[in-house]
């Protein structure tokens, strides 16, 4: 059984309309919908100005959640500083997910842990050796969008990696389109996470699926199930 977590991004931003959003991932065979809460300062100063209006509105988690729930959907969240991860504990967030650019930050990793809640975590080099801290561990290449070819080459190398060392494992796309997260799911994947958009005109739809095209990998992979 692979479950699907449709990662919203910034693609909501600047309405944030939660209900919608998750109405349509429910709709389109999705298991749980996340999102990212990330700062603007946490990049280059000269990306900032533009990170700013994306940012998620940290005061409206509760209301993600609760449009997640609604639906019969678990709400999840990535974290990337302490402020983060405390308010997405209290919120009462079904799980958090370590980013894989946070996978060697050792002290939000630890306050993740602490939490009690369910974690993921994303990683793009297969050298870590904490495996057994975290329920799954998703492979994850740090391109937007990420050419297919390379997406097959390496979702190949980290399915072998997860079976030789018995994890649990997931893979968390960023192609353009359903064909990798489909073996992956084939290959043993627990999880695959997938970028959601609900136009082609949304911030992140160039390596997000529209909900029909979600549905449709939903529905492929429901039938390896």
């Amino acid at each position: 059984m692979t479950y699907l977590i449709a990662e919203f991004g910034s693609s909501p931003a600047p309405d944030w309309d939660f209900a919608t959003w998750c109405a349509a991932a429910r709709q389109s065979g999705a298991d749980s919908v996340k999102i990212q809460l990330w700062r603007a300062d946490h990049f280059p100063e000269e990306e900032r100005a533009a990170k700013r209006p994306l940012e998620f509105p940290r005061g409206q988690l509760y209301r993600f959640i609760a449009a997640a729930r609604s639906v019969g959907l678990r709400a999840g969240c990535s974290v990337f500083d302490r402020e983060a991860v405390t308010l997405a504990a209290h919120e009462g967030c079904d799980f958090l997910k370590l980013a894989a650019r946070e996978q060697d930050n050792y002290e939000l990793r630890g306050q993740v842990l602490d939490t009690g809640k369910r974690v993921y975590r994303s990683i793009s080099a297969l050298n870590d050796d904490s495996q057994l801290l975290f329920e799954v561990t998703l492979f994850a290449i740090q391109r937007y969008p990420t050419p297919l070819f390379s997406a097959l080459w390496q979702l190949w190398r980290a399915s072998q990696f997860f079976k030789v060392n018995r994890m649990q494992w997931g893979w968390s796309s960023h192609t353009r389109g359903i064909f990798d997260c489909i073996l992956a799911a084939r290959l043993g994947a627990g999880v695959v996470e997938k970028h959601f958009a609900l136009s082609s005109g949304d911030v992140e739809a160039g390596h997000s699926l529209l909900p029909d095209q979600f549905a449709e990998m939903a529905r492929r992979i429901n039938d390896e199930r």
